[in-house]
């Protein structure tokens, strides 16, 4: 952080550095200063589909601002409608609403486009939440044989009690 504090003091208002700064703030549990810097990026980049994800994705899932997060992340869709990351933050933040159905619709488009294990790990949390938790263990267990040390994957796989396969 300190280096971005730094280098924003020669360059303010920077919109490279401000984006980047607030992705190093969610890391350390800033989020005051994660939302004030992607905010500042958007009132001179409106139309910065990123910025607006990244806001969106963290209010959906460290807050309980999920409309806001949901119309940052719809407007992120629209500029850019087959961004993988984008899709997946419309899924978790729909998952968050309680839309299920939709949810996975987002996710498995973002899964199919891009078999991240983060993205794995959502859509197996909102597989489960339906009942289908043999599909959301399969999923799980597949991804962690590829990315056996994905903190997401774990951290979401042992807050449901699933162990991971034995070799």
């Amino acid at each position: 952080m300190l280096v971005y504090n730094d280098a924003l003091k020669k360059m303010p208002g920077n919109n490279d550095l401000l984006y980047a700064r607030a992705l190093m703030a969610e890391k350390v549990d800033r989020l005051d200063i994660l939302i004030a810097d992607l905010q500042t990026v958007l009132k001179t980049e409106p139309d910065n589909a990123h910025a607006m994800n990244a806001l969106g994705y963290t209010l959906a899932d460290r807050t309980d601002r999920l409309k806001e997060a949901q119309k940052y992340i719809f407007r992120a869709i629209e500029l850019l409608p087959d961004d993988p990351a984008i899709l997946d933050s419309m899924g978790w933040v729909k998952y968050r609403l309680g839309d299920f159905e939709t949810a996975l619709h987002y996710l498995r488009k973002a899964y199919s486009l891009m078999p991240d294990p983060e993205i794995a790990a959502h859509l197996g949390e909102v597989l489960w939440s339906t009942g289908d938790t043999e599909a959301a263990t399969s999923l799980w267990q597949r991804v962690l044989a590829e990315h056996p040390e994905h903190p997401v994957l774990q951290e979401t796989m042992q807050r449901f009690g699933i162990e991971a396969a034995a070799e």
